[in-house]
């Protein structure tokens, strides 16, 4: 194992099985305490949700860097190469910290293999994430939940501050079949005594929320009700907004992800930031504005090139194919920026295919559906079926780079050609579209 490279070190990685879910803590636990519980020596802001949620780590950590923190941030899945899902102040860990931290983990998975069965692949990246943290002296990590919450790996952090971003139906397989169920697995990640922020609405999960936080004497803040944004501008390149707080209001706040659901998450996450305060944190009025003006986070509409307009979105479910019809409605249509959209789409297995096609497919113009390359997906026979149920022209093409060239061979310049249904898709447009090779395609 010592010497070993980043390519085996990835291989054993995934062999540990990346798909394999393991919804229970004695692994993680066993796992973290032969490693000193790496996690307990952090500050931790634990963030869940059906969606936004990475977004808002993002949002939150580049604020604190601008304050002048050290920042970790924990986030799952990654697009384009493994070492995003670990990075201190947006520099992601390097190869060889890979490999290092896998060898310092490696004999406690020998003993795990002997005693109680070993971790599955996000367990042994959560604990890995969670010592690197620990030995570099973070000042604060910020943490993305998995799955779920109640018995995510990362749920064996004690945050200053909990983040519920929405609860929609999603994961279905693994977290149950209705809001009821699955907010009681997001709800989970509250703990005793903590600070608790969500911009949850509907009122059932919403009370689910608010019993949870009685159980656990935590205080509860609501976005729109204890803090809301004014929404002043919005174009294909941001949002500017004000934001009404808890201790103060910023003018004209400029967020440079698109959509007003990003709006909801820059006021989720200047929430957590004011929060701090209770802890004895000041976050400065400017690394707030700065902070969310140099905000990043790939592959959330996402506009790759323009003439046409290629955008990649990681719409995985029926509400963010809902909130990505609202944005191509609002911010091209509407403005009459693009004349036709042409959807590339590909769906993992045990998604809510219809419902998804059913919340965008009034506003397609073409679709063009296919496969991903190294997950199990629903198959583009079935997707194909739903299109024709709607009366709308659809093909079917064999991987996302033949779906892209086909698309681009297709559009005009005042087209819309969005690639969605899945982050892998994202991920694999994305690296396909930046390839050098394809430079006539991007260029076109």
């Amino acid at each position: 194992m010592f010497g070993m490279i980043y390519k085996e070190a990835i291989e054993y990685l995934y062999n540990l099985g990346e798909s394999k879910i393991n919804l229970r803590l004695e692994n993680i636990k066993y796992l973290l305490e032969r490693l000193d519980n790496p996690h307990k020596k952090l500050r931790c802001i634990h963030v869940a949700g059906t969606n936004g949620k990475g977004s808002v780590c993002a949002m939150i950590s580049s604020i604190l860097q601008n304050d002048g923190y050290s920042i970790g941030l924990y986030t799952s899945p990654h697009l384009e190469r493994f070492e995003e899902r670990i990075k201190i102040n947006n520099r992601m860990i390097s190869k060889e910290d890979l490999v290092r931290y896998l060898n310092k983990i490696k004999p406690v998975i020998d003993e795990m293999r002997r005693d109680i069965g070993e971790p599955t692949f996000f367990e042994a990246i959560t604990s890995m994430a969670f010592l690197y943290f620990a030995d570099r002296n973070v000042d604060f990590a910020v943490v993305e939940v998995g799955m779920g919450g109640r018995l995510d790996a990362t749920n064996v952090v004690m945050p200053l501050i909990s983040v519920i971003t929405n609860i929609y139906i999603d994961h279905t397989k693994h977290l149950g079949n209705t809001i009821e169920e699955i907010a009681l697995e997001k709800a989970s990640i509250i703990k005793d005594n903590g600070i608790v922020v969500t911009a949850v609405k509907d009122t059932l999960p919403l009370n689910i929320i608010k019993s949870k936080c009685l159980e656990k004497n935590c205080k509860l803040f609501l976005v729109g009700r204890d803090t809301r944004f004014l929404k002043l501008y919005s174009d294909i390149y941001g949002t500017e907004f004000d934001f009404y707080g808890i201790y103060s209001i910023y003018r004209s706040l400029l967020v440079p992800l698109v959509g007003e659901h990003q709006l909801i998450n820059a006021t989720t996450a200047i929430t957590v930031i004011e929060l701090l305060r209770d802890y004895g944190f000041r976050i400065s009025r400017d690394a707030i504005r700065e902070g969310l003006l140099s905000v990043k986070w790939p592959g959330r509409f996402e506009i790759i090139r323009r003439k046409p307009f290629v955008v990649i979105d990681g719409a995985h479910n029926p509400s963010g194919m809902k909130q990505l019809k609202r944005t191509i409605t609002e911010l091209f249509i509407y403005k009459g920026l693009i004349k036709r959209l042409i959807l590339i789409i590909a769906i993992s297995a045990h998604k809510d295919m219809e419902k998804m096609i059913s919340e965008i497919v009034e506003i397609v113009d073409t679709g063009i559906i296919t496969k991903l390359k190294e997950r199990r997906f629903i198959e583009p026979e079935r997707i194909l079926k739903e299109f024709i149920k709607y009366e709308k022209y659809a093909v079917i093409k064999e991987s996302i780079p033949e779906a892209i060239e086909y698309a681009i061979s297709m559009g005009k310049e005042d087209d819309l050609i969005c690639i969605t249904g899945s982050l892998y898709a994202v991920a694999e447009a994305r690296t396909f579209l930046k390839d050098d090779k394809n430079d006539e395609i991007k260029n076109n």
